[in-house]
């Protein structure tokens, strides 16, 4: 009797500890069942923008081209020397948020305040500088006082433009450039990966189909 006994008591014992070593299991398999929700929530979410994203692509693609076709030569420029510009008044300016039609036809702006300049040497520069958001931060900007900057004027357009004093006419160009090249590339970049995984996805489909 002893030994039946043992014996129904080990195969209890032996059945609870596989329940045992079941539920320890489940939390495993419950995390990797999770992750592939996640996963999958994942490519969802990379589904739908991604269209959105090949859009902004092309856009900054064209922006980039136009503007480093329209980027001024050095010879457009003359060099007018270093000026001093003073603050002298703040105002709110009306600025659109967006540049999308849905946008627009909301007519969604906001409020910036503008701080302008102006030199106090005669030669009748001037200059202005987006203070943000708030007036505060505005006020902050103008009460720290004069700013130097280089003009460089455009004799072809009767007009100048000023940059910051450090910066000749040659790294002014050259700034742009590579900042048109940079938006180029990257925007090409994500049209190529774009293409890319379009075309093996579309691969992938009619080698499925022919299975």
């Amino acid at each position: 009797m002893g030994t039946h006994g043992d014996g129904f008591l080990c195969a209890k014992g032996l059945k609870n500890q596989a329940v045992s070593s079941h539920n320890i299991e489940n939390p495993s398999a419950s995390h990797i069942q999770q992750e592939n929700i996640w996963v999958r929530k994942a490519k969802k979410v990379i589904s739908a923008i991604g269209p959105v994203l090949l859009i902004v692509a092309v856009c900054n693609f064209c922006v980039g081209i136009k503007n480093f076709v329209s980027t001024r030569p050095v010879d457009d420029y003359k060099d007018c020397g270093i000026h001093t510009f003073t603050p002298y008044d703040i105002l709110p300016v009306q600025v659109k948020t967006s540049t999308t039609r849905r946008a627009q036809r909301n007519n969604r702006t906001r409020t910036d305040y503008i701080v302008y300049y102006k030199t106090t040497d005669g030669t009748g520069y001037r200059w202005q500088k987006n203070g943000g958001s708030a007036r505060t931060l505005a006020e902050q900007l103008y009460n720290r006082g004069s700013v130097e900057r280089r003009v460089l004027s455009i004799p072809a357009d009767n007009t100048y433009i000023t940059v910051e004093a450090h910066q000749t006419v040659e790294s002014y160009t050259n700034s742009l450039q590579r900042k048109y090249i940079m938006m180029m590339g990257l925007s090409g970049g994500y049209l190529l990966v774009y293409v890319s995984v379009f075309i093996w996805k579309q691969n992938q489909r009619k080698q499925e189909s022919l299975q």
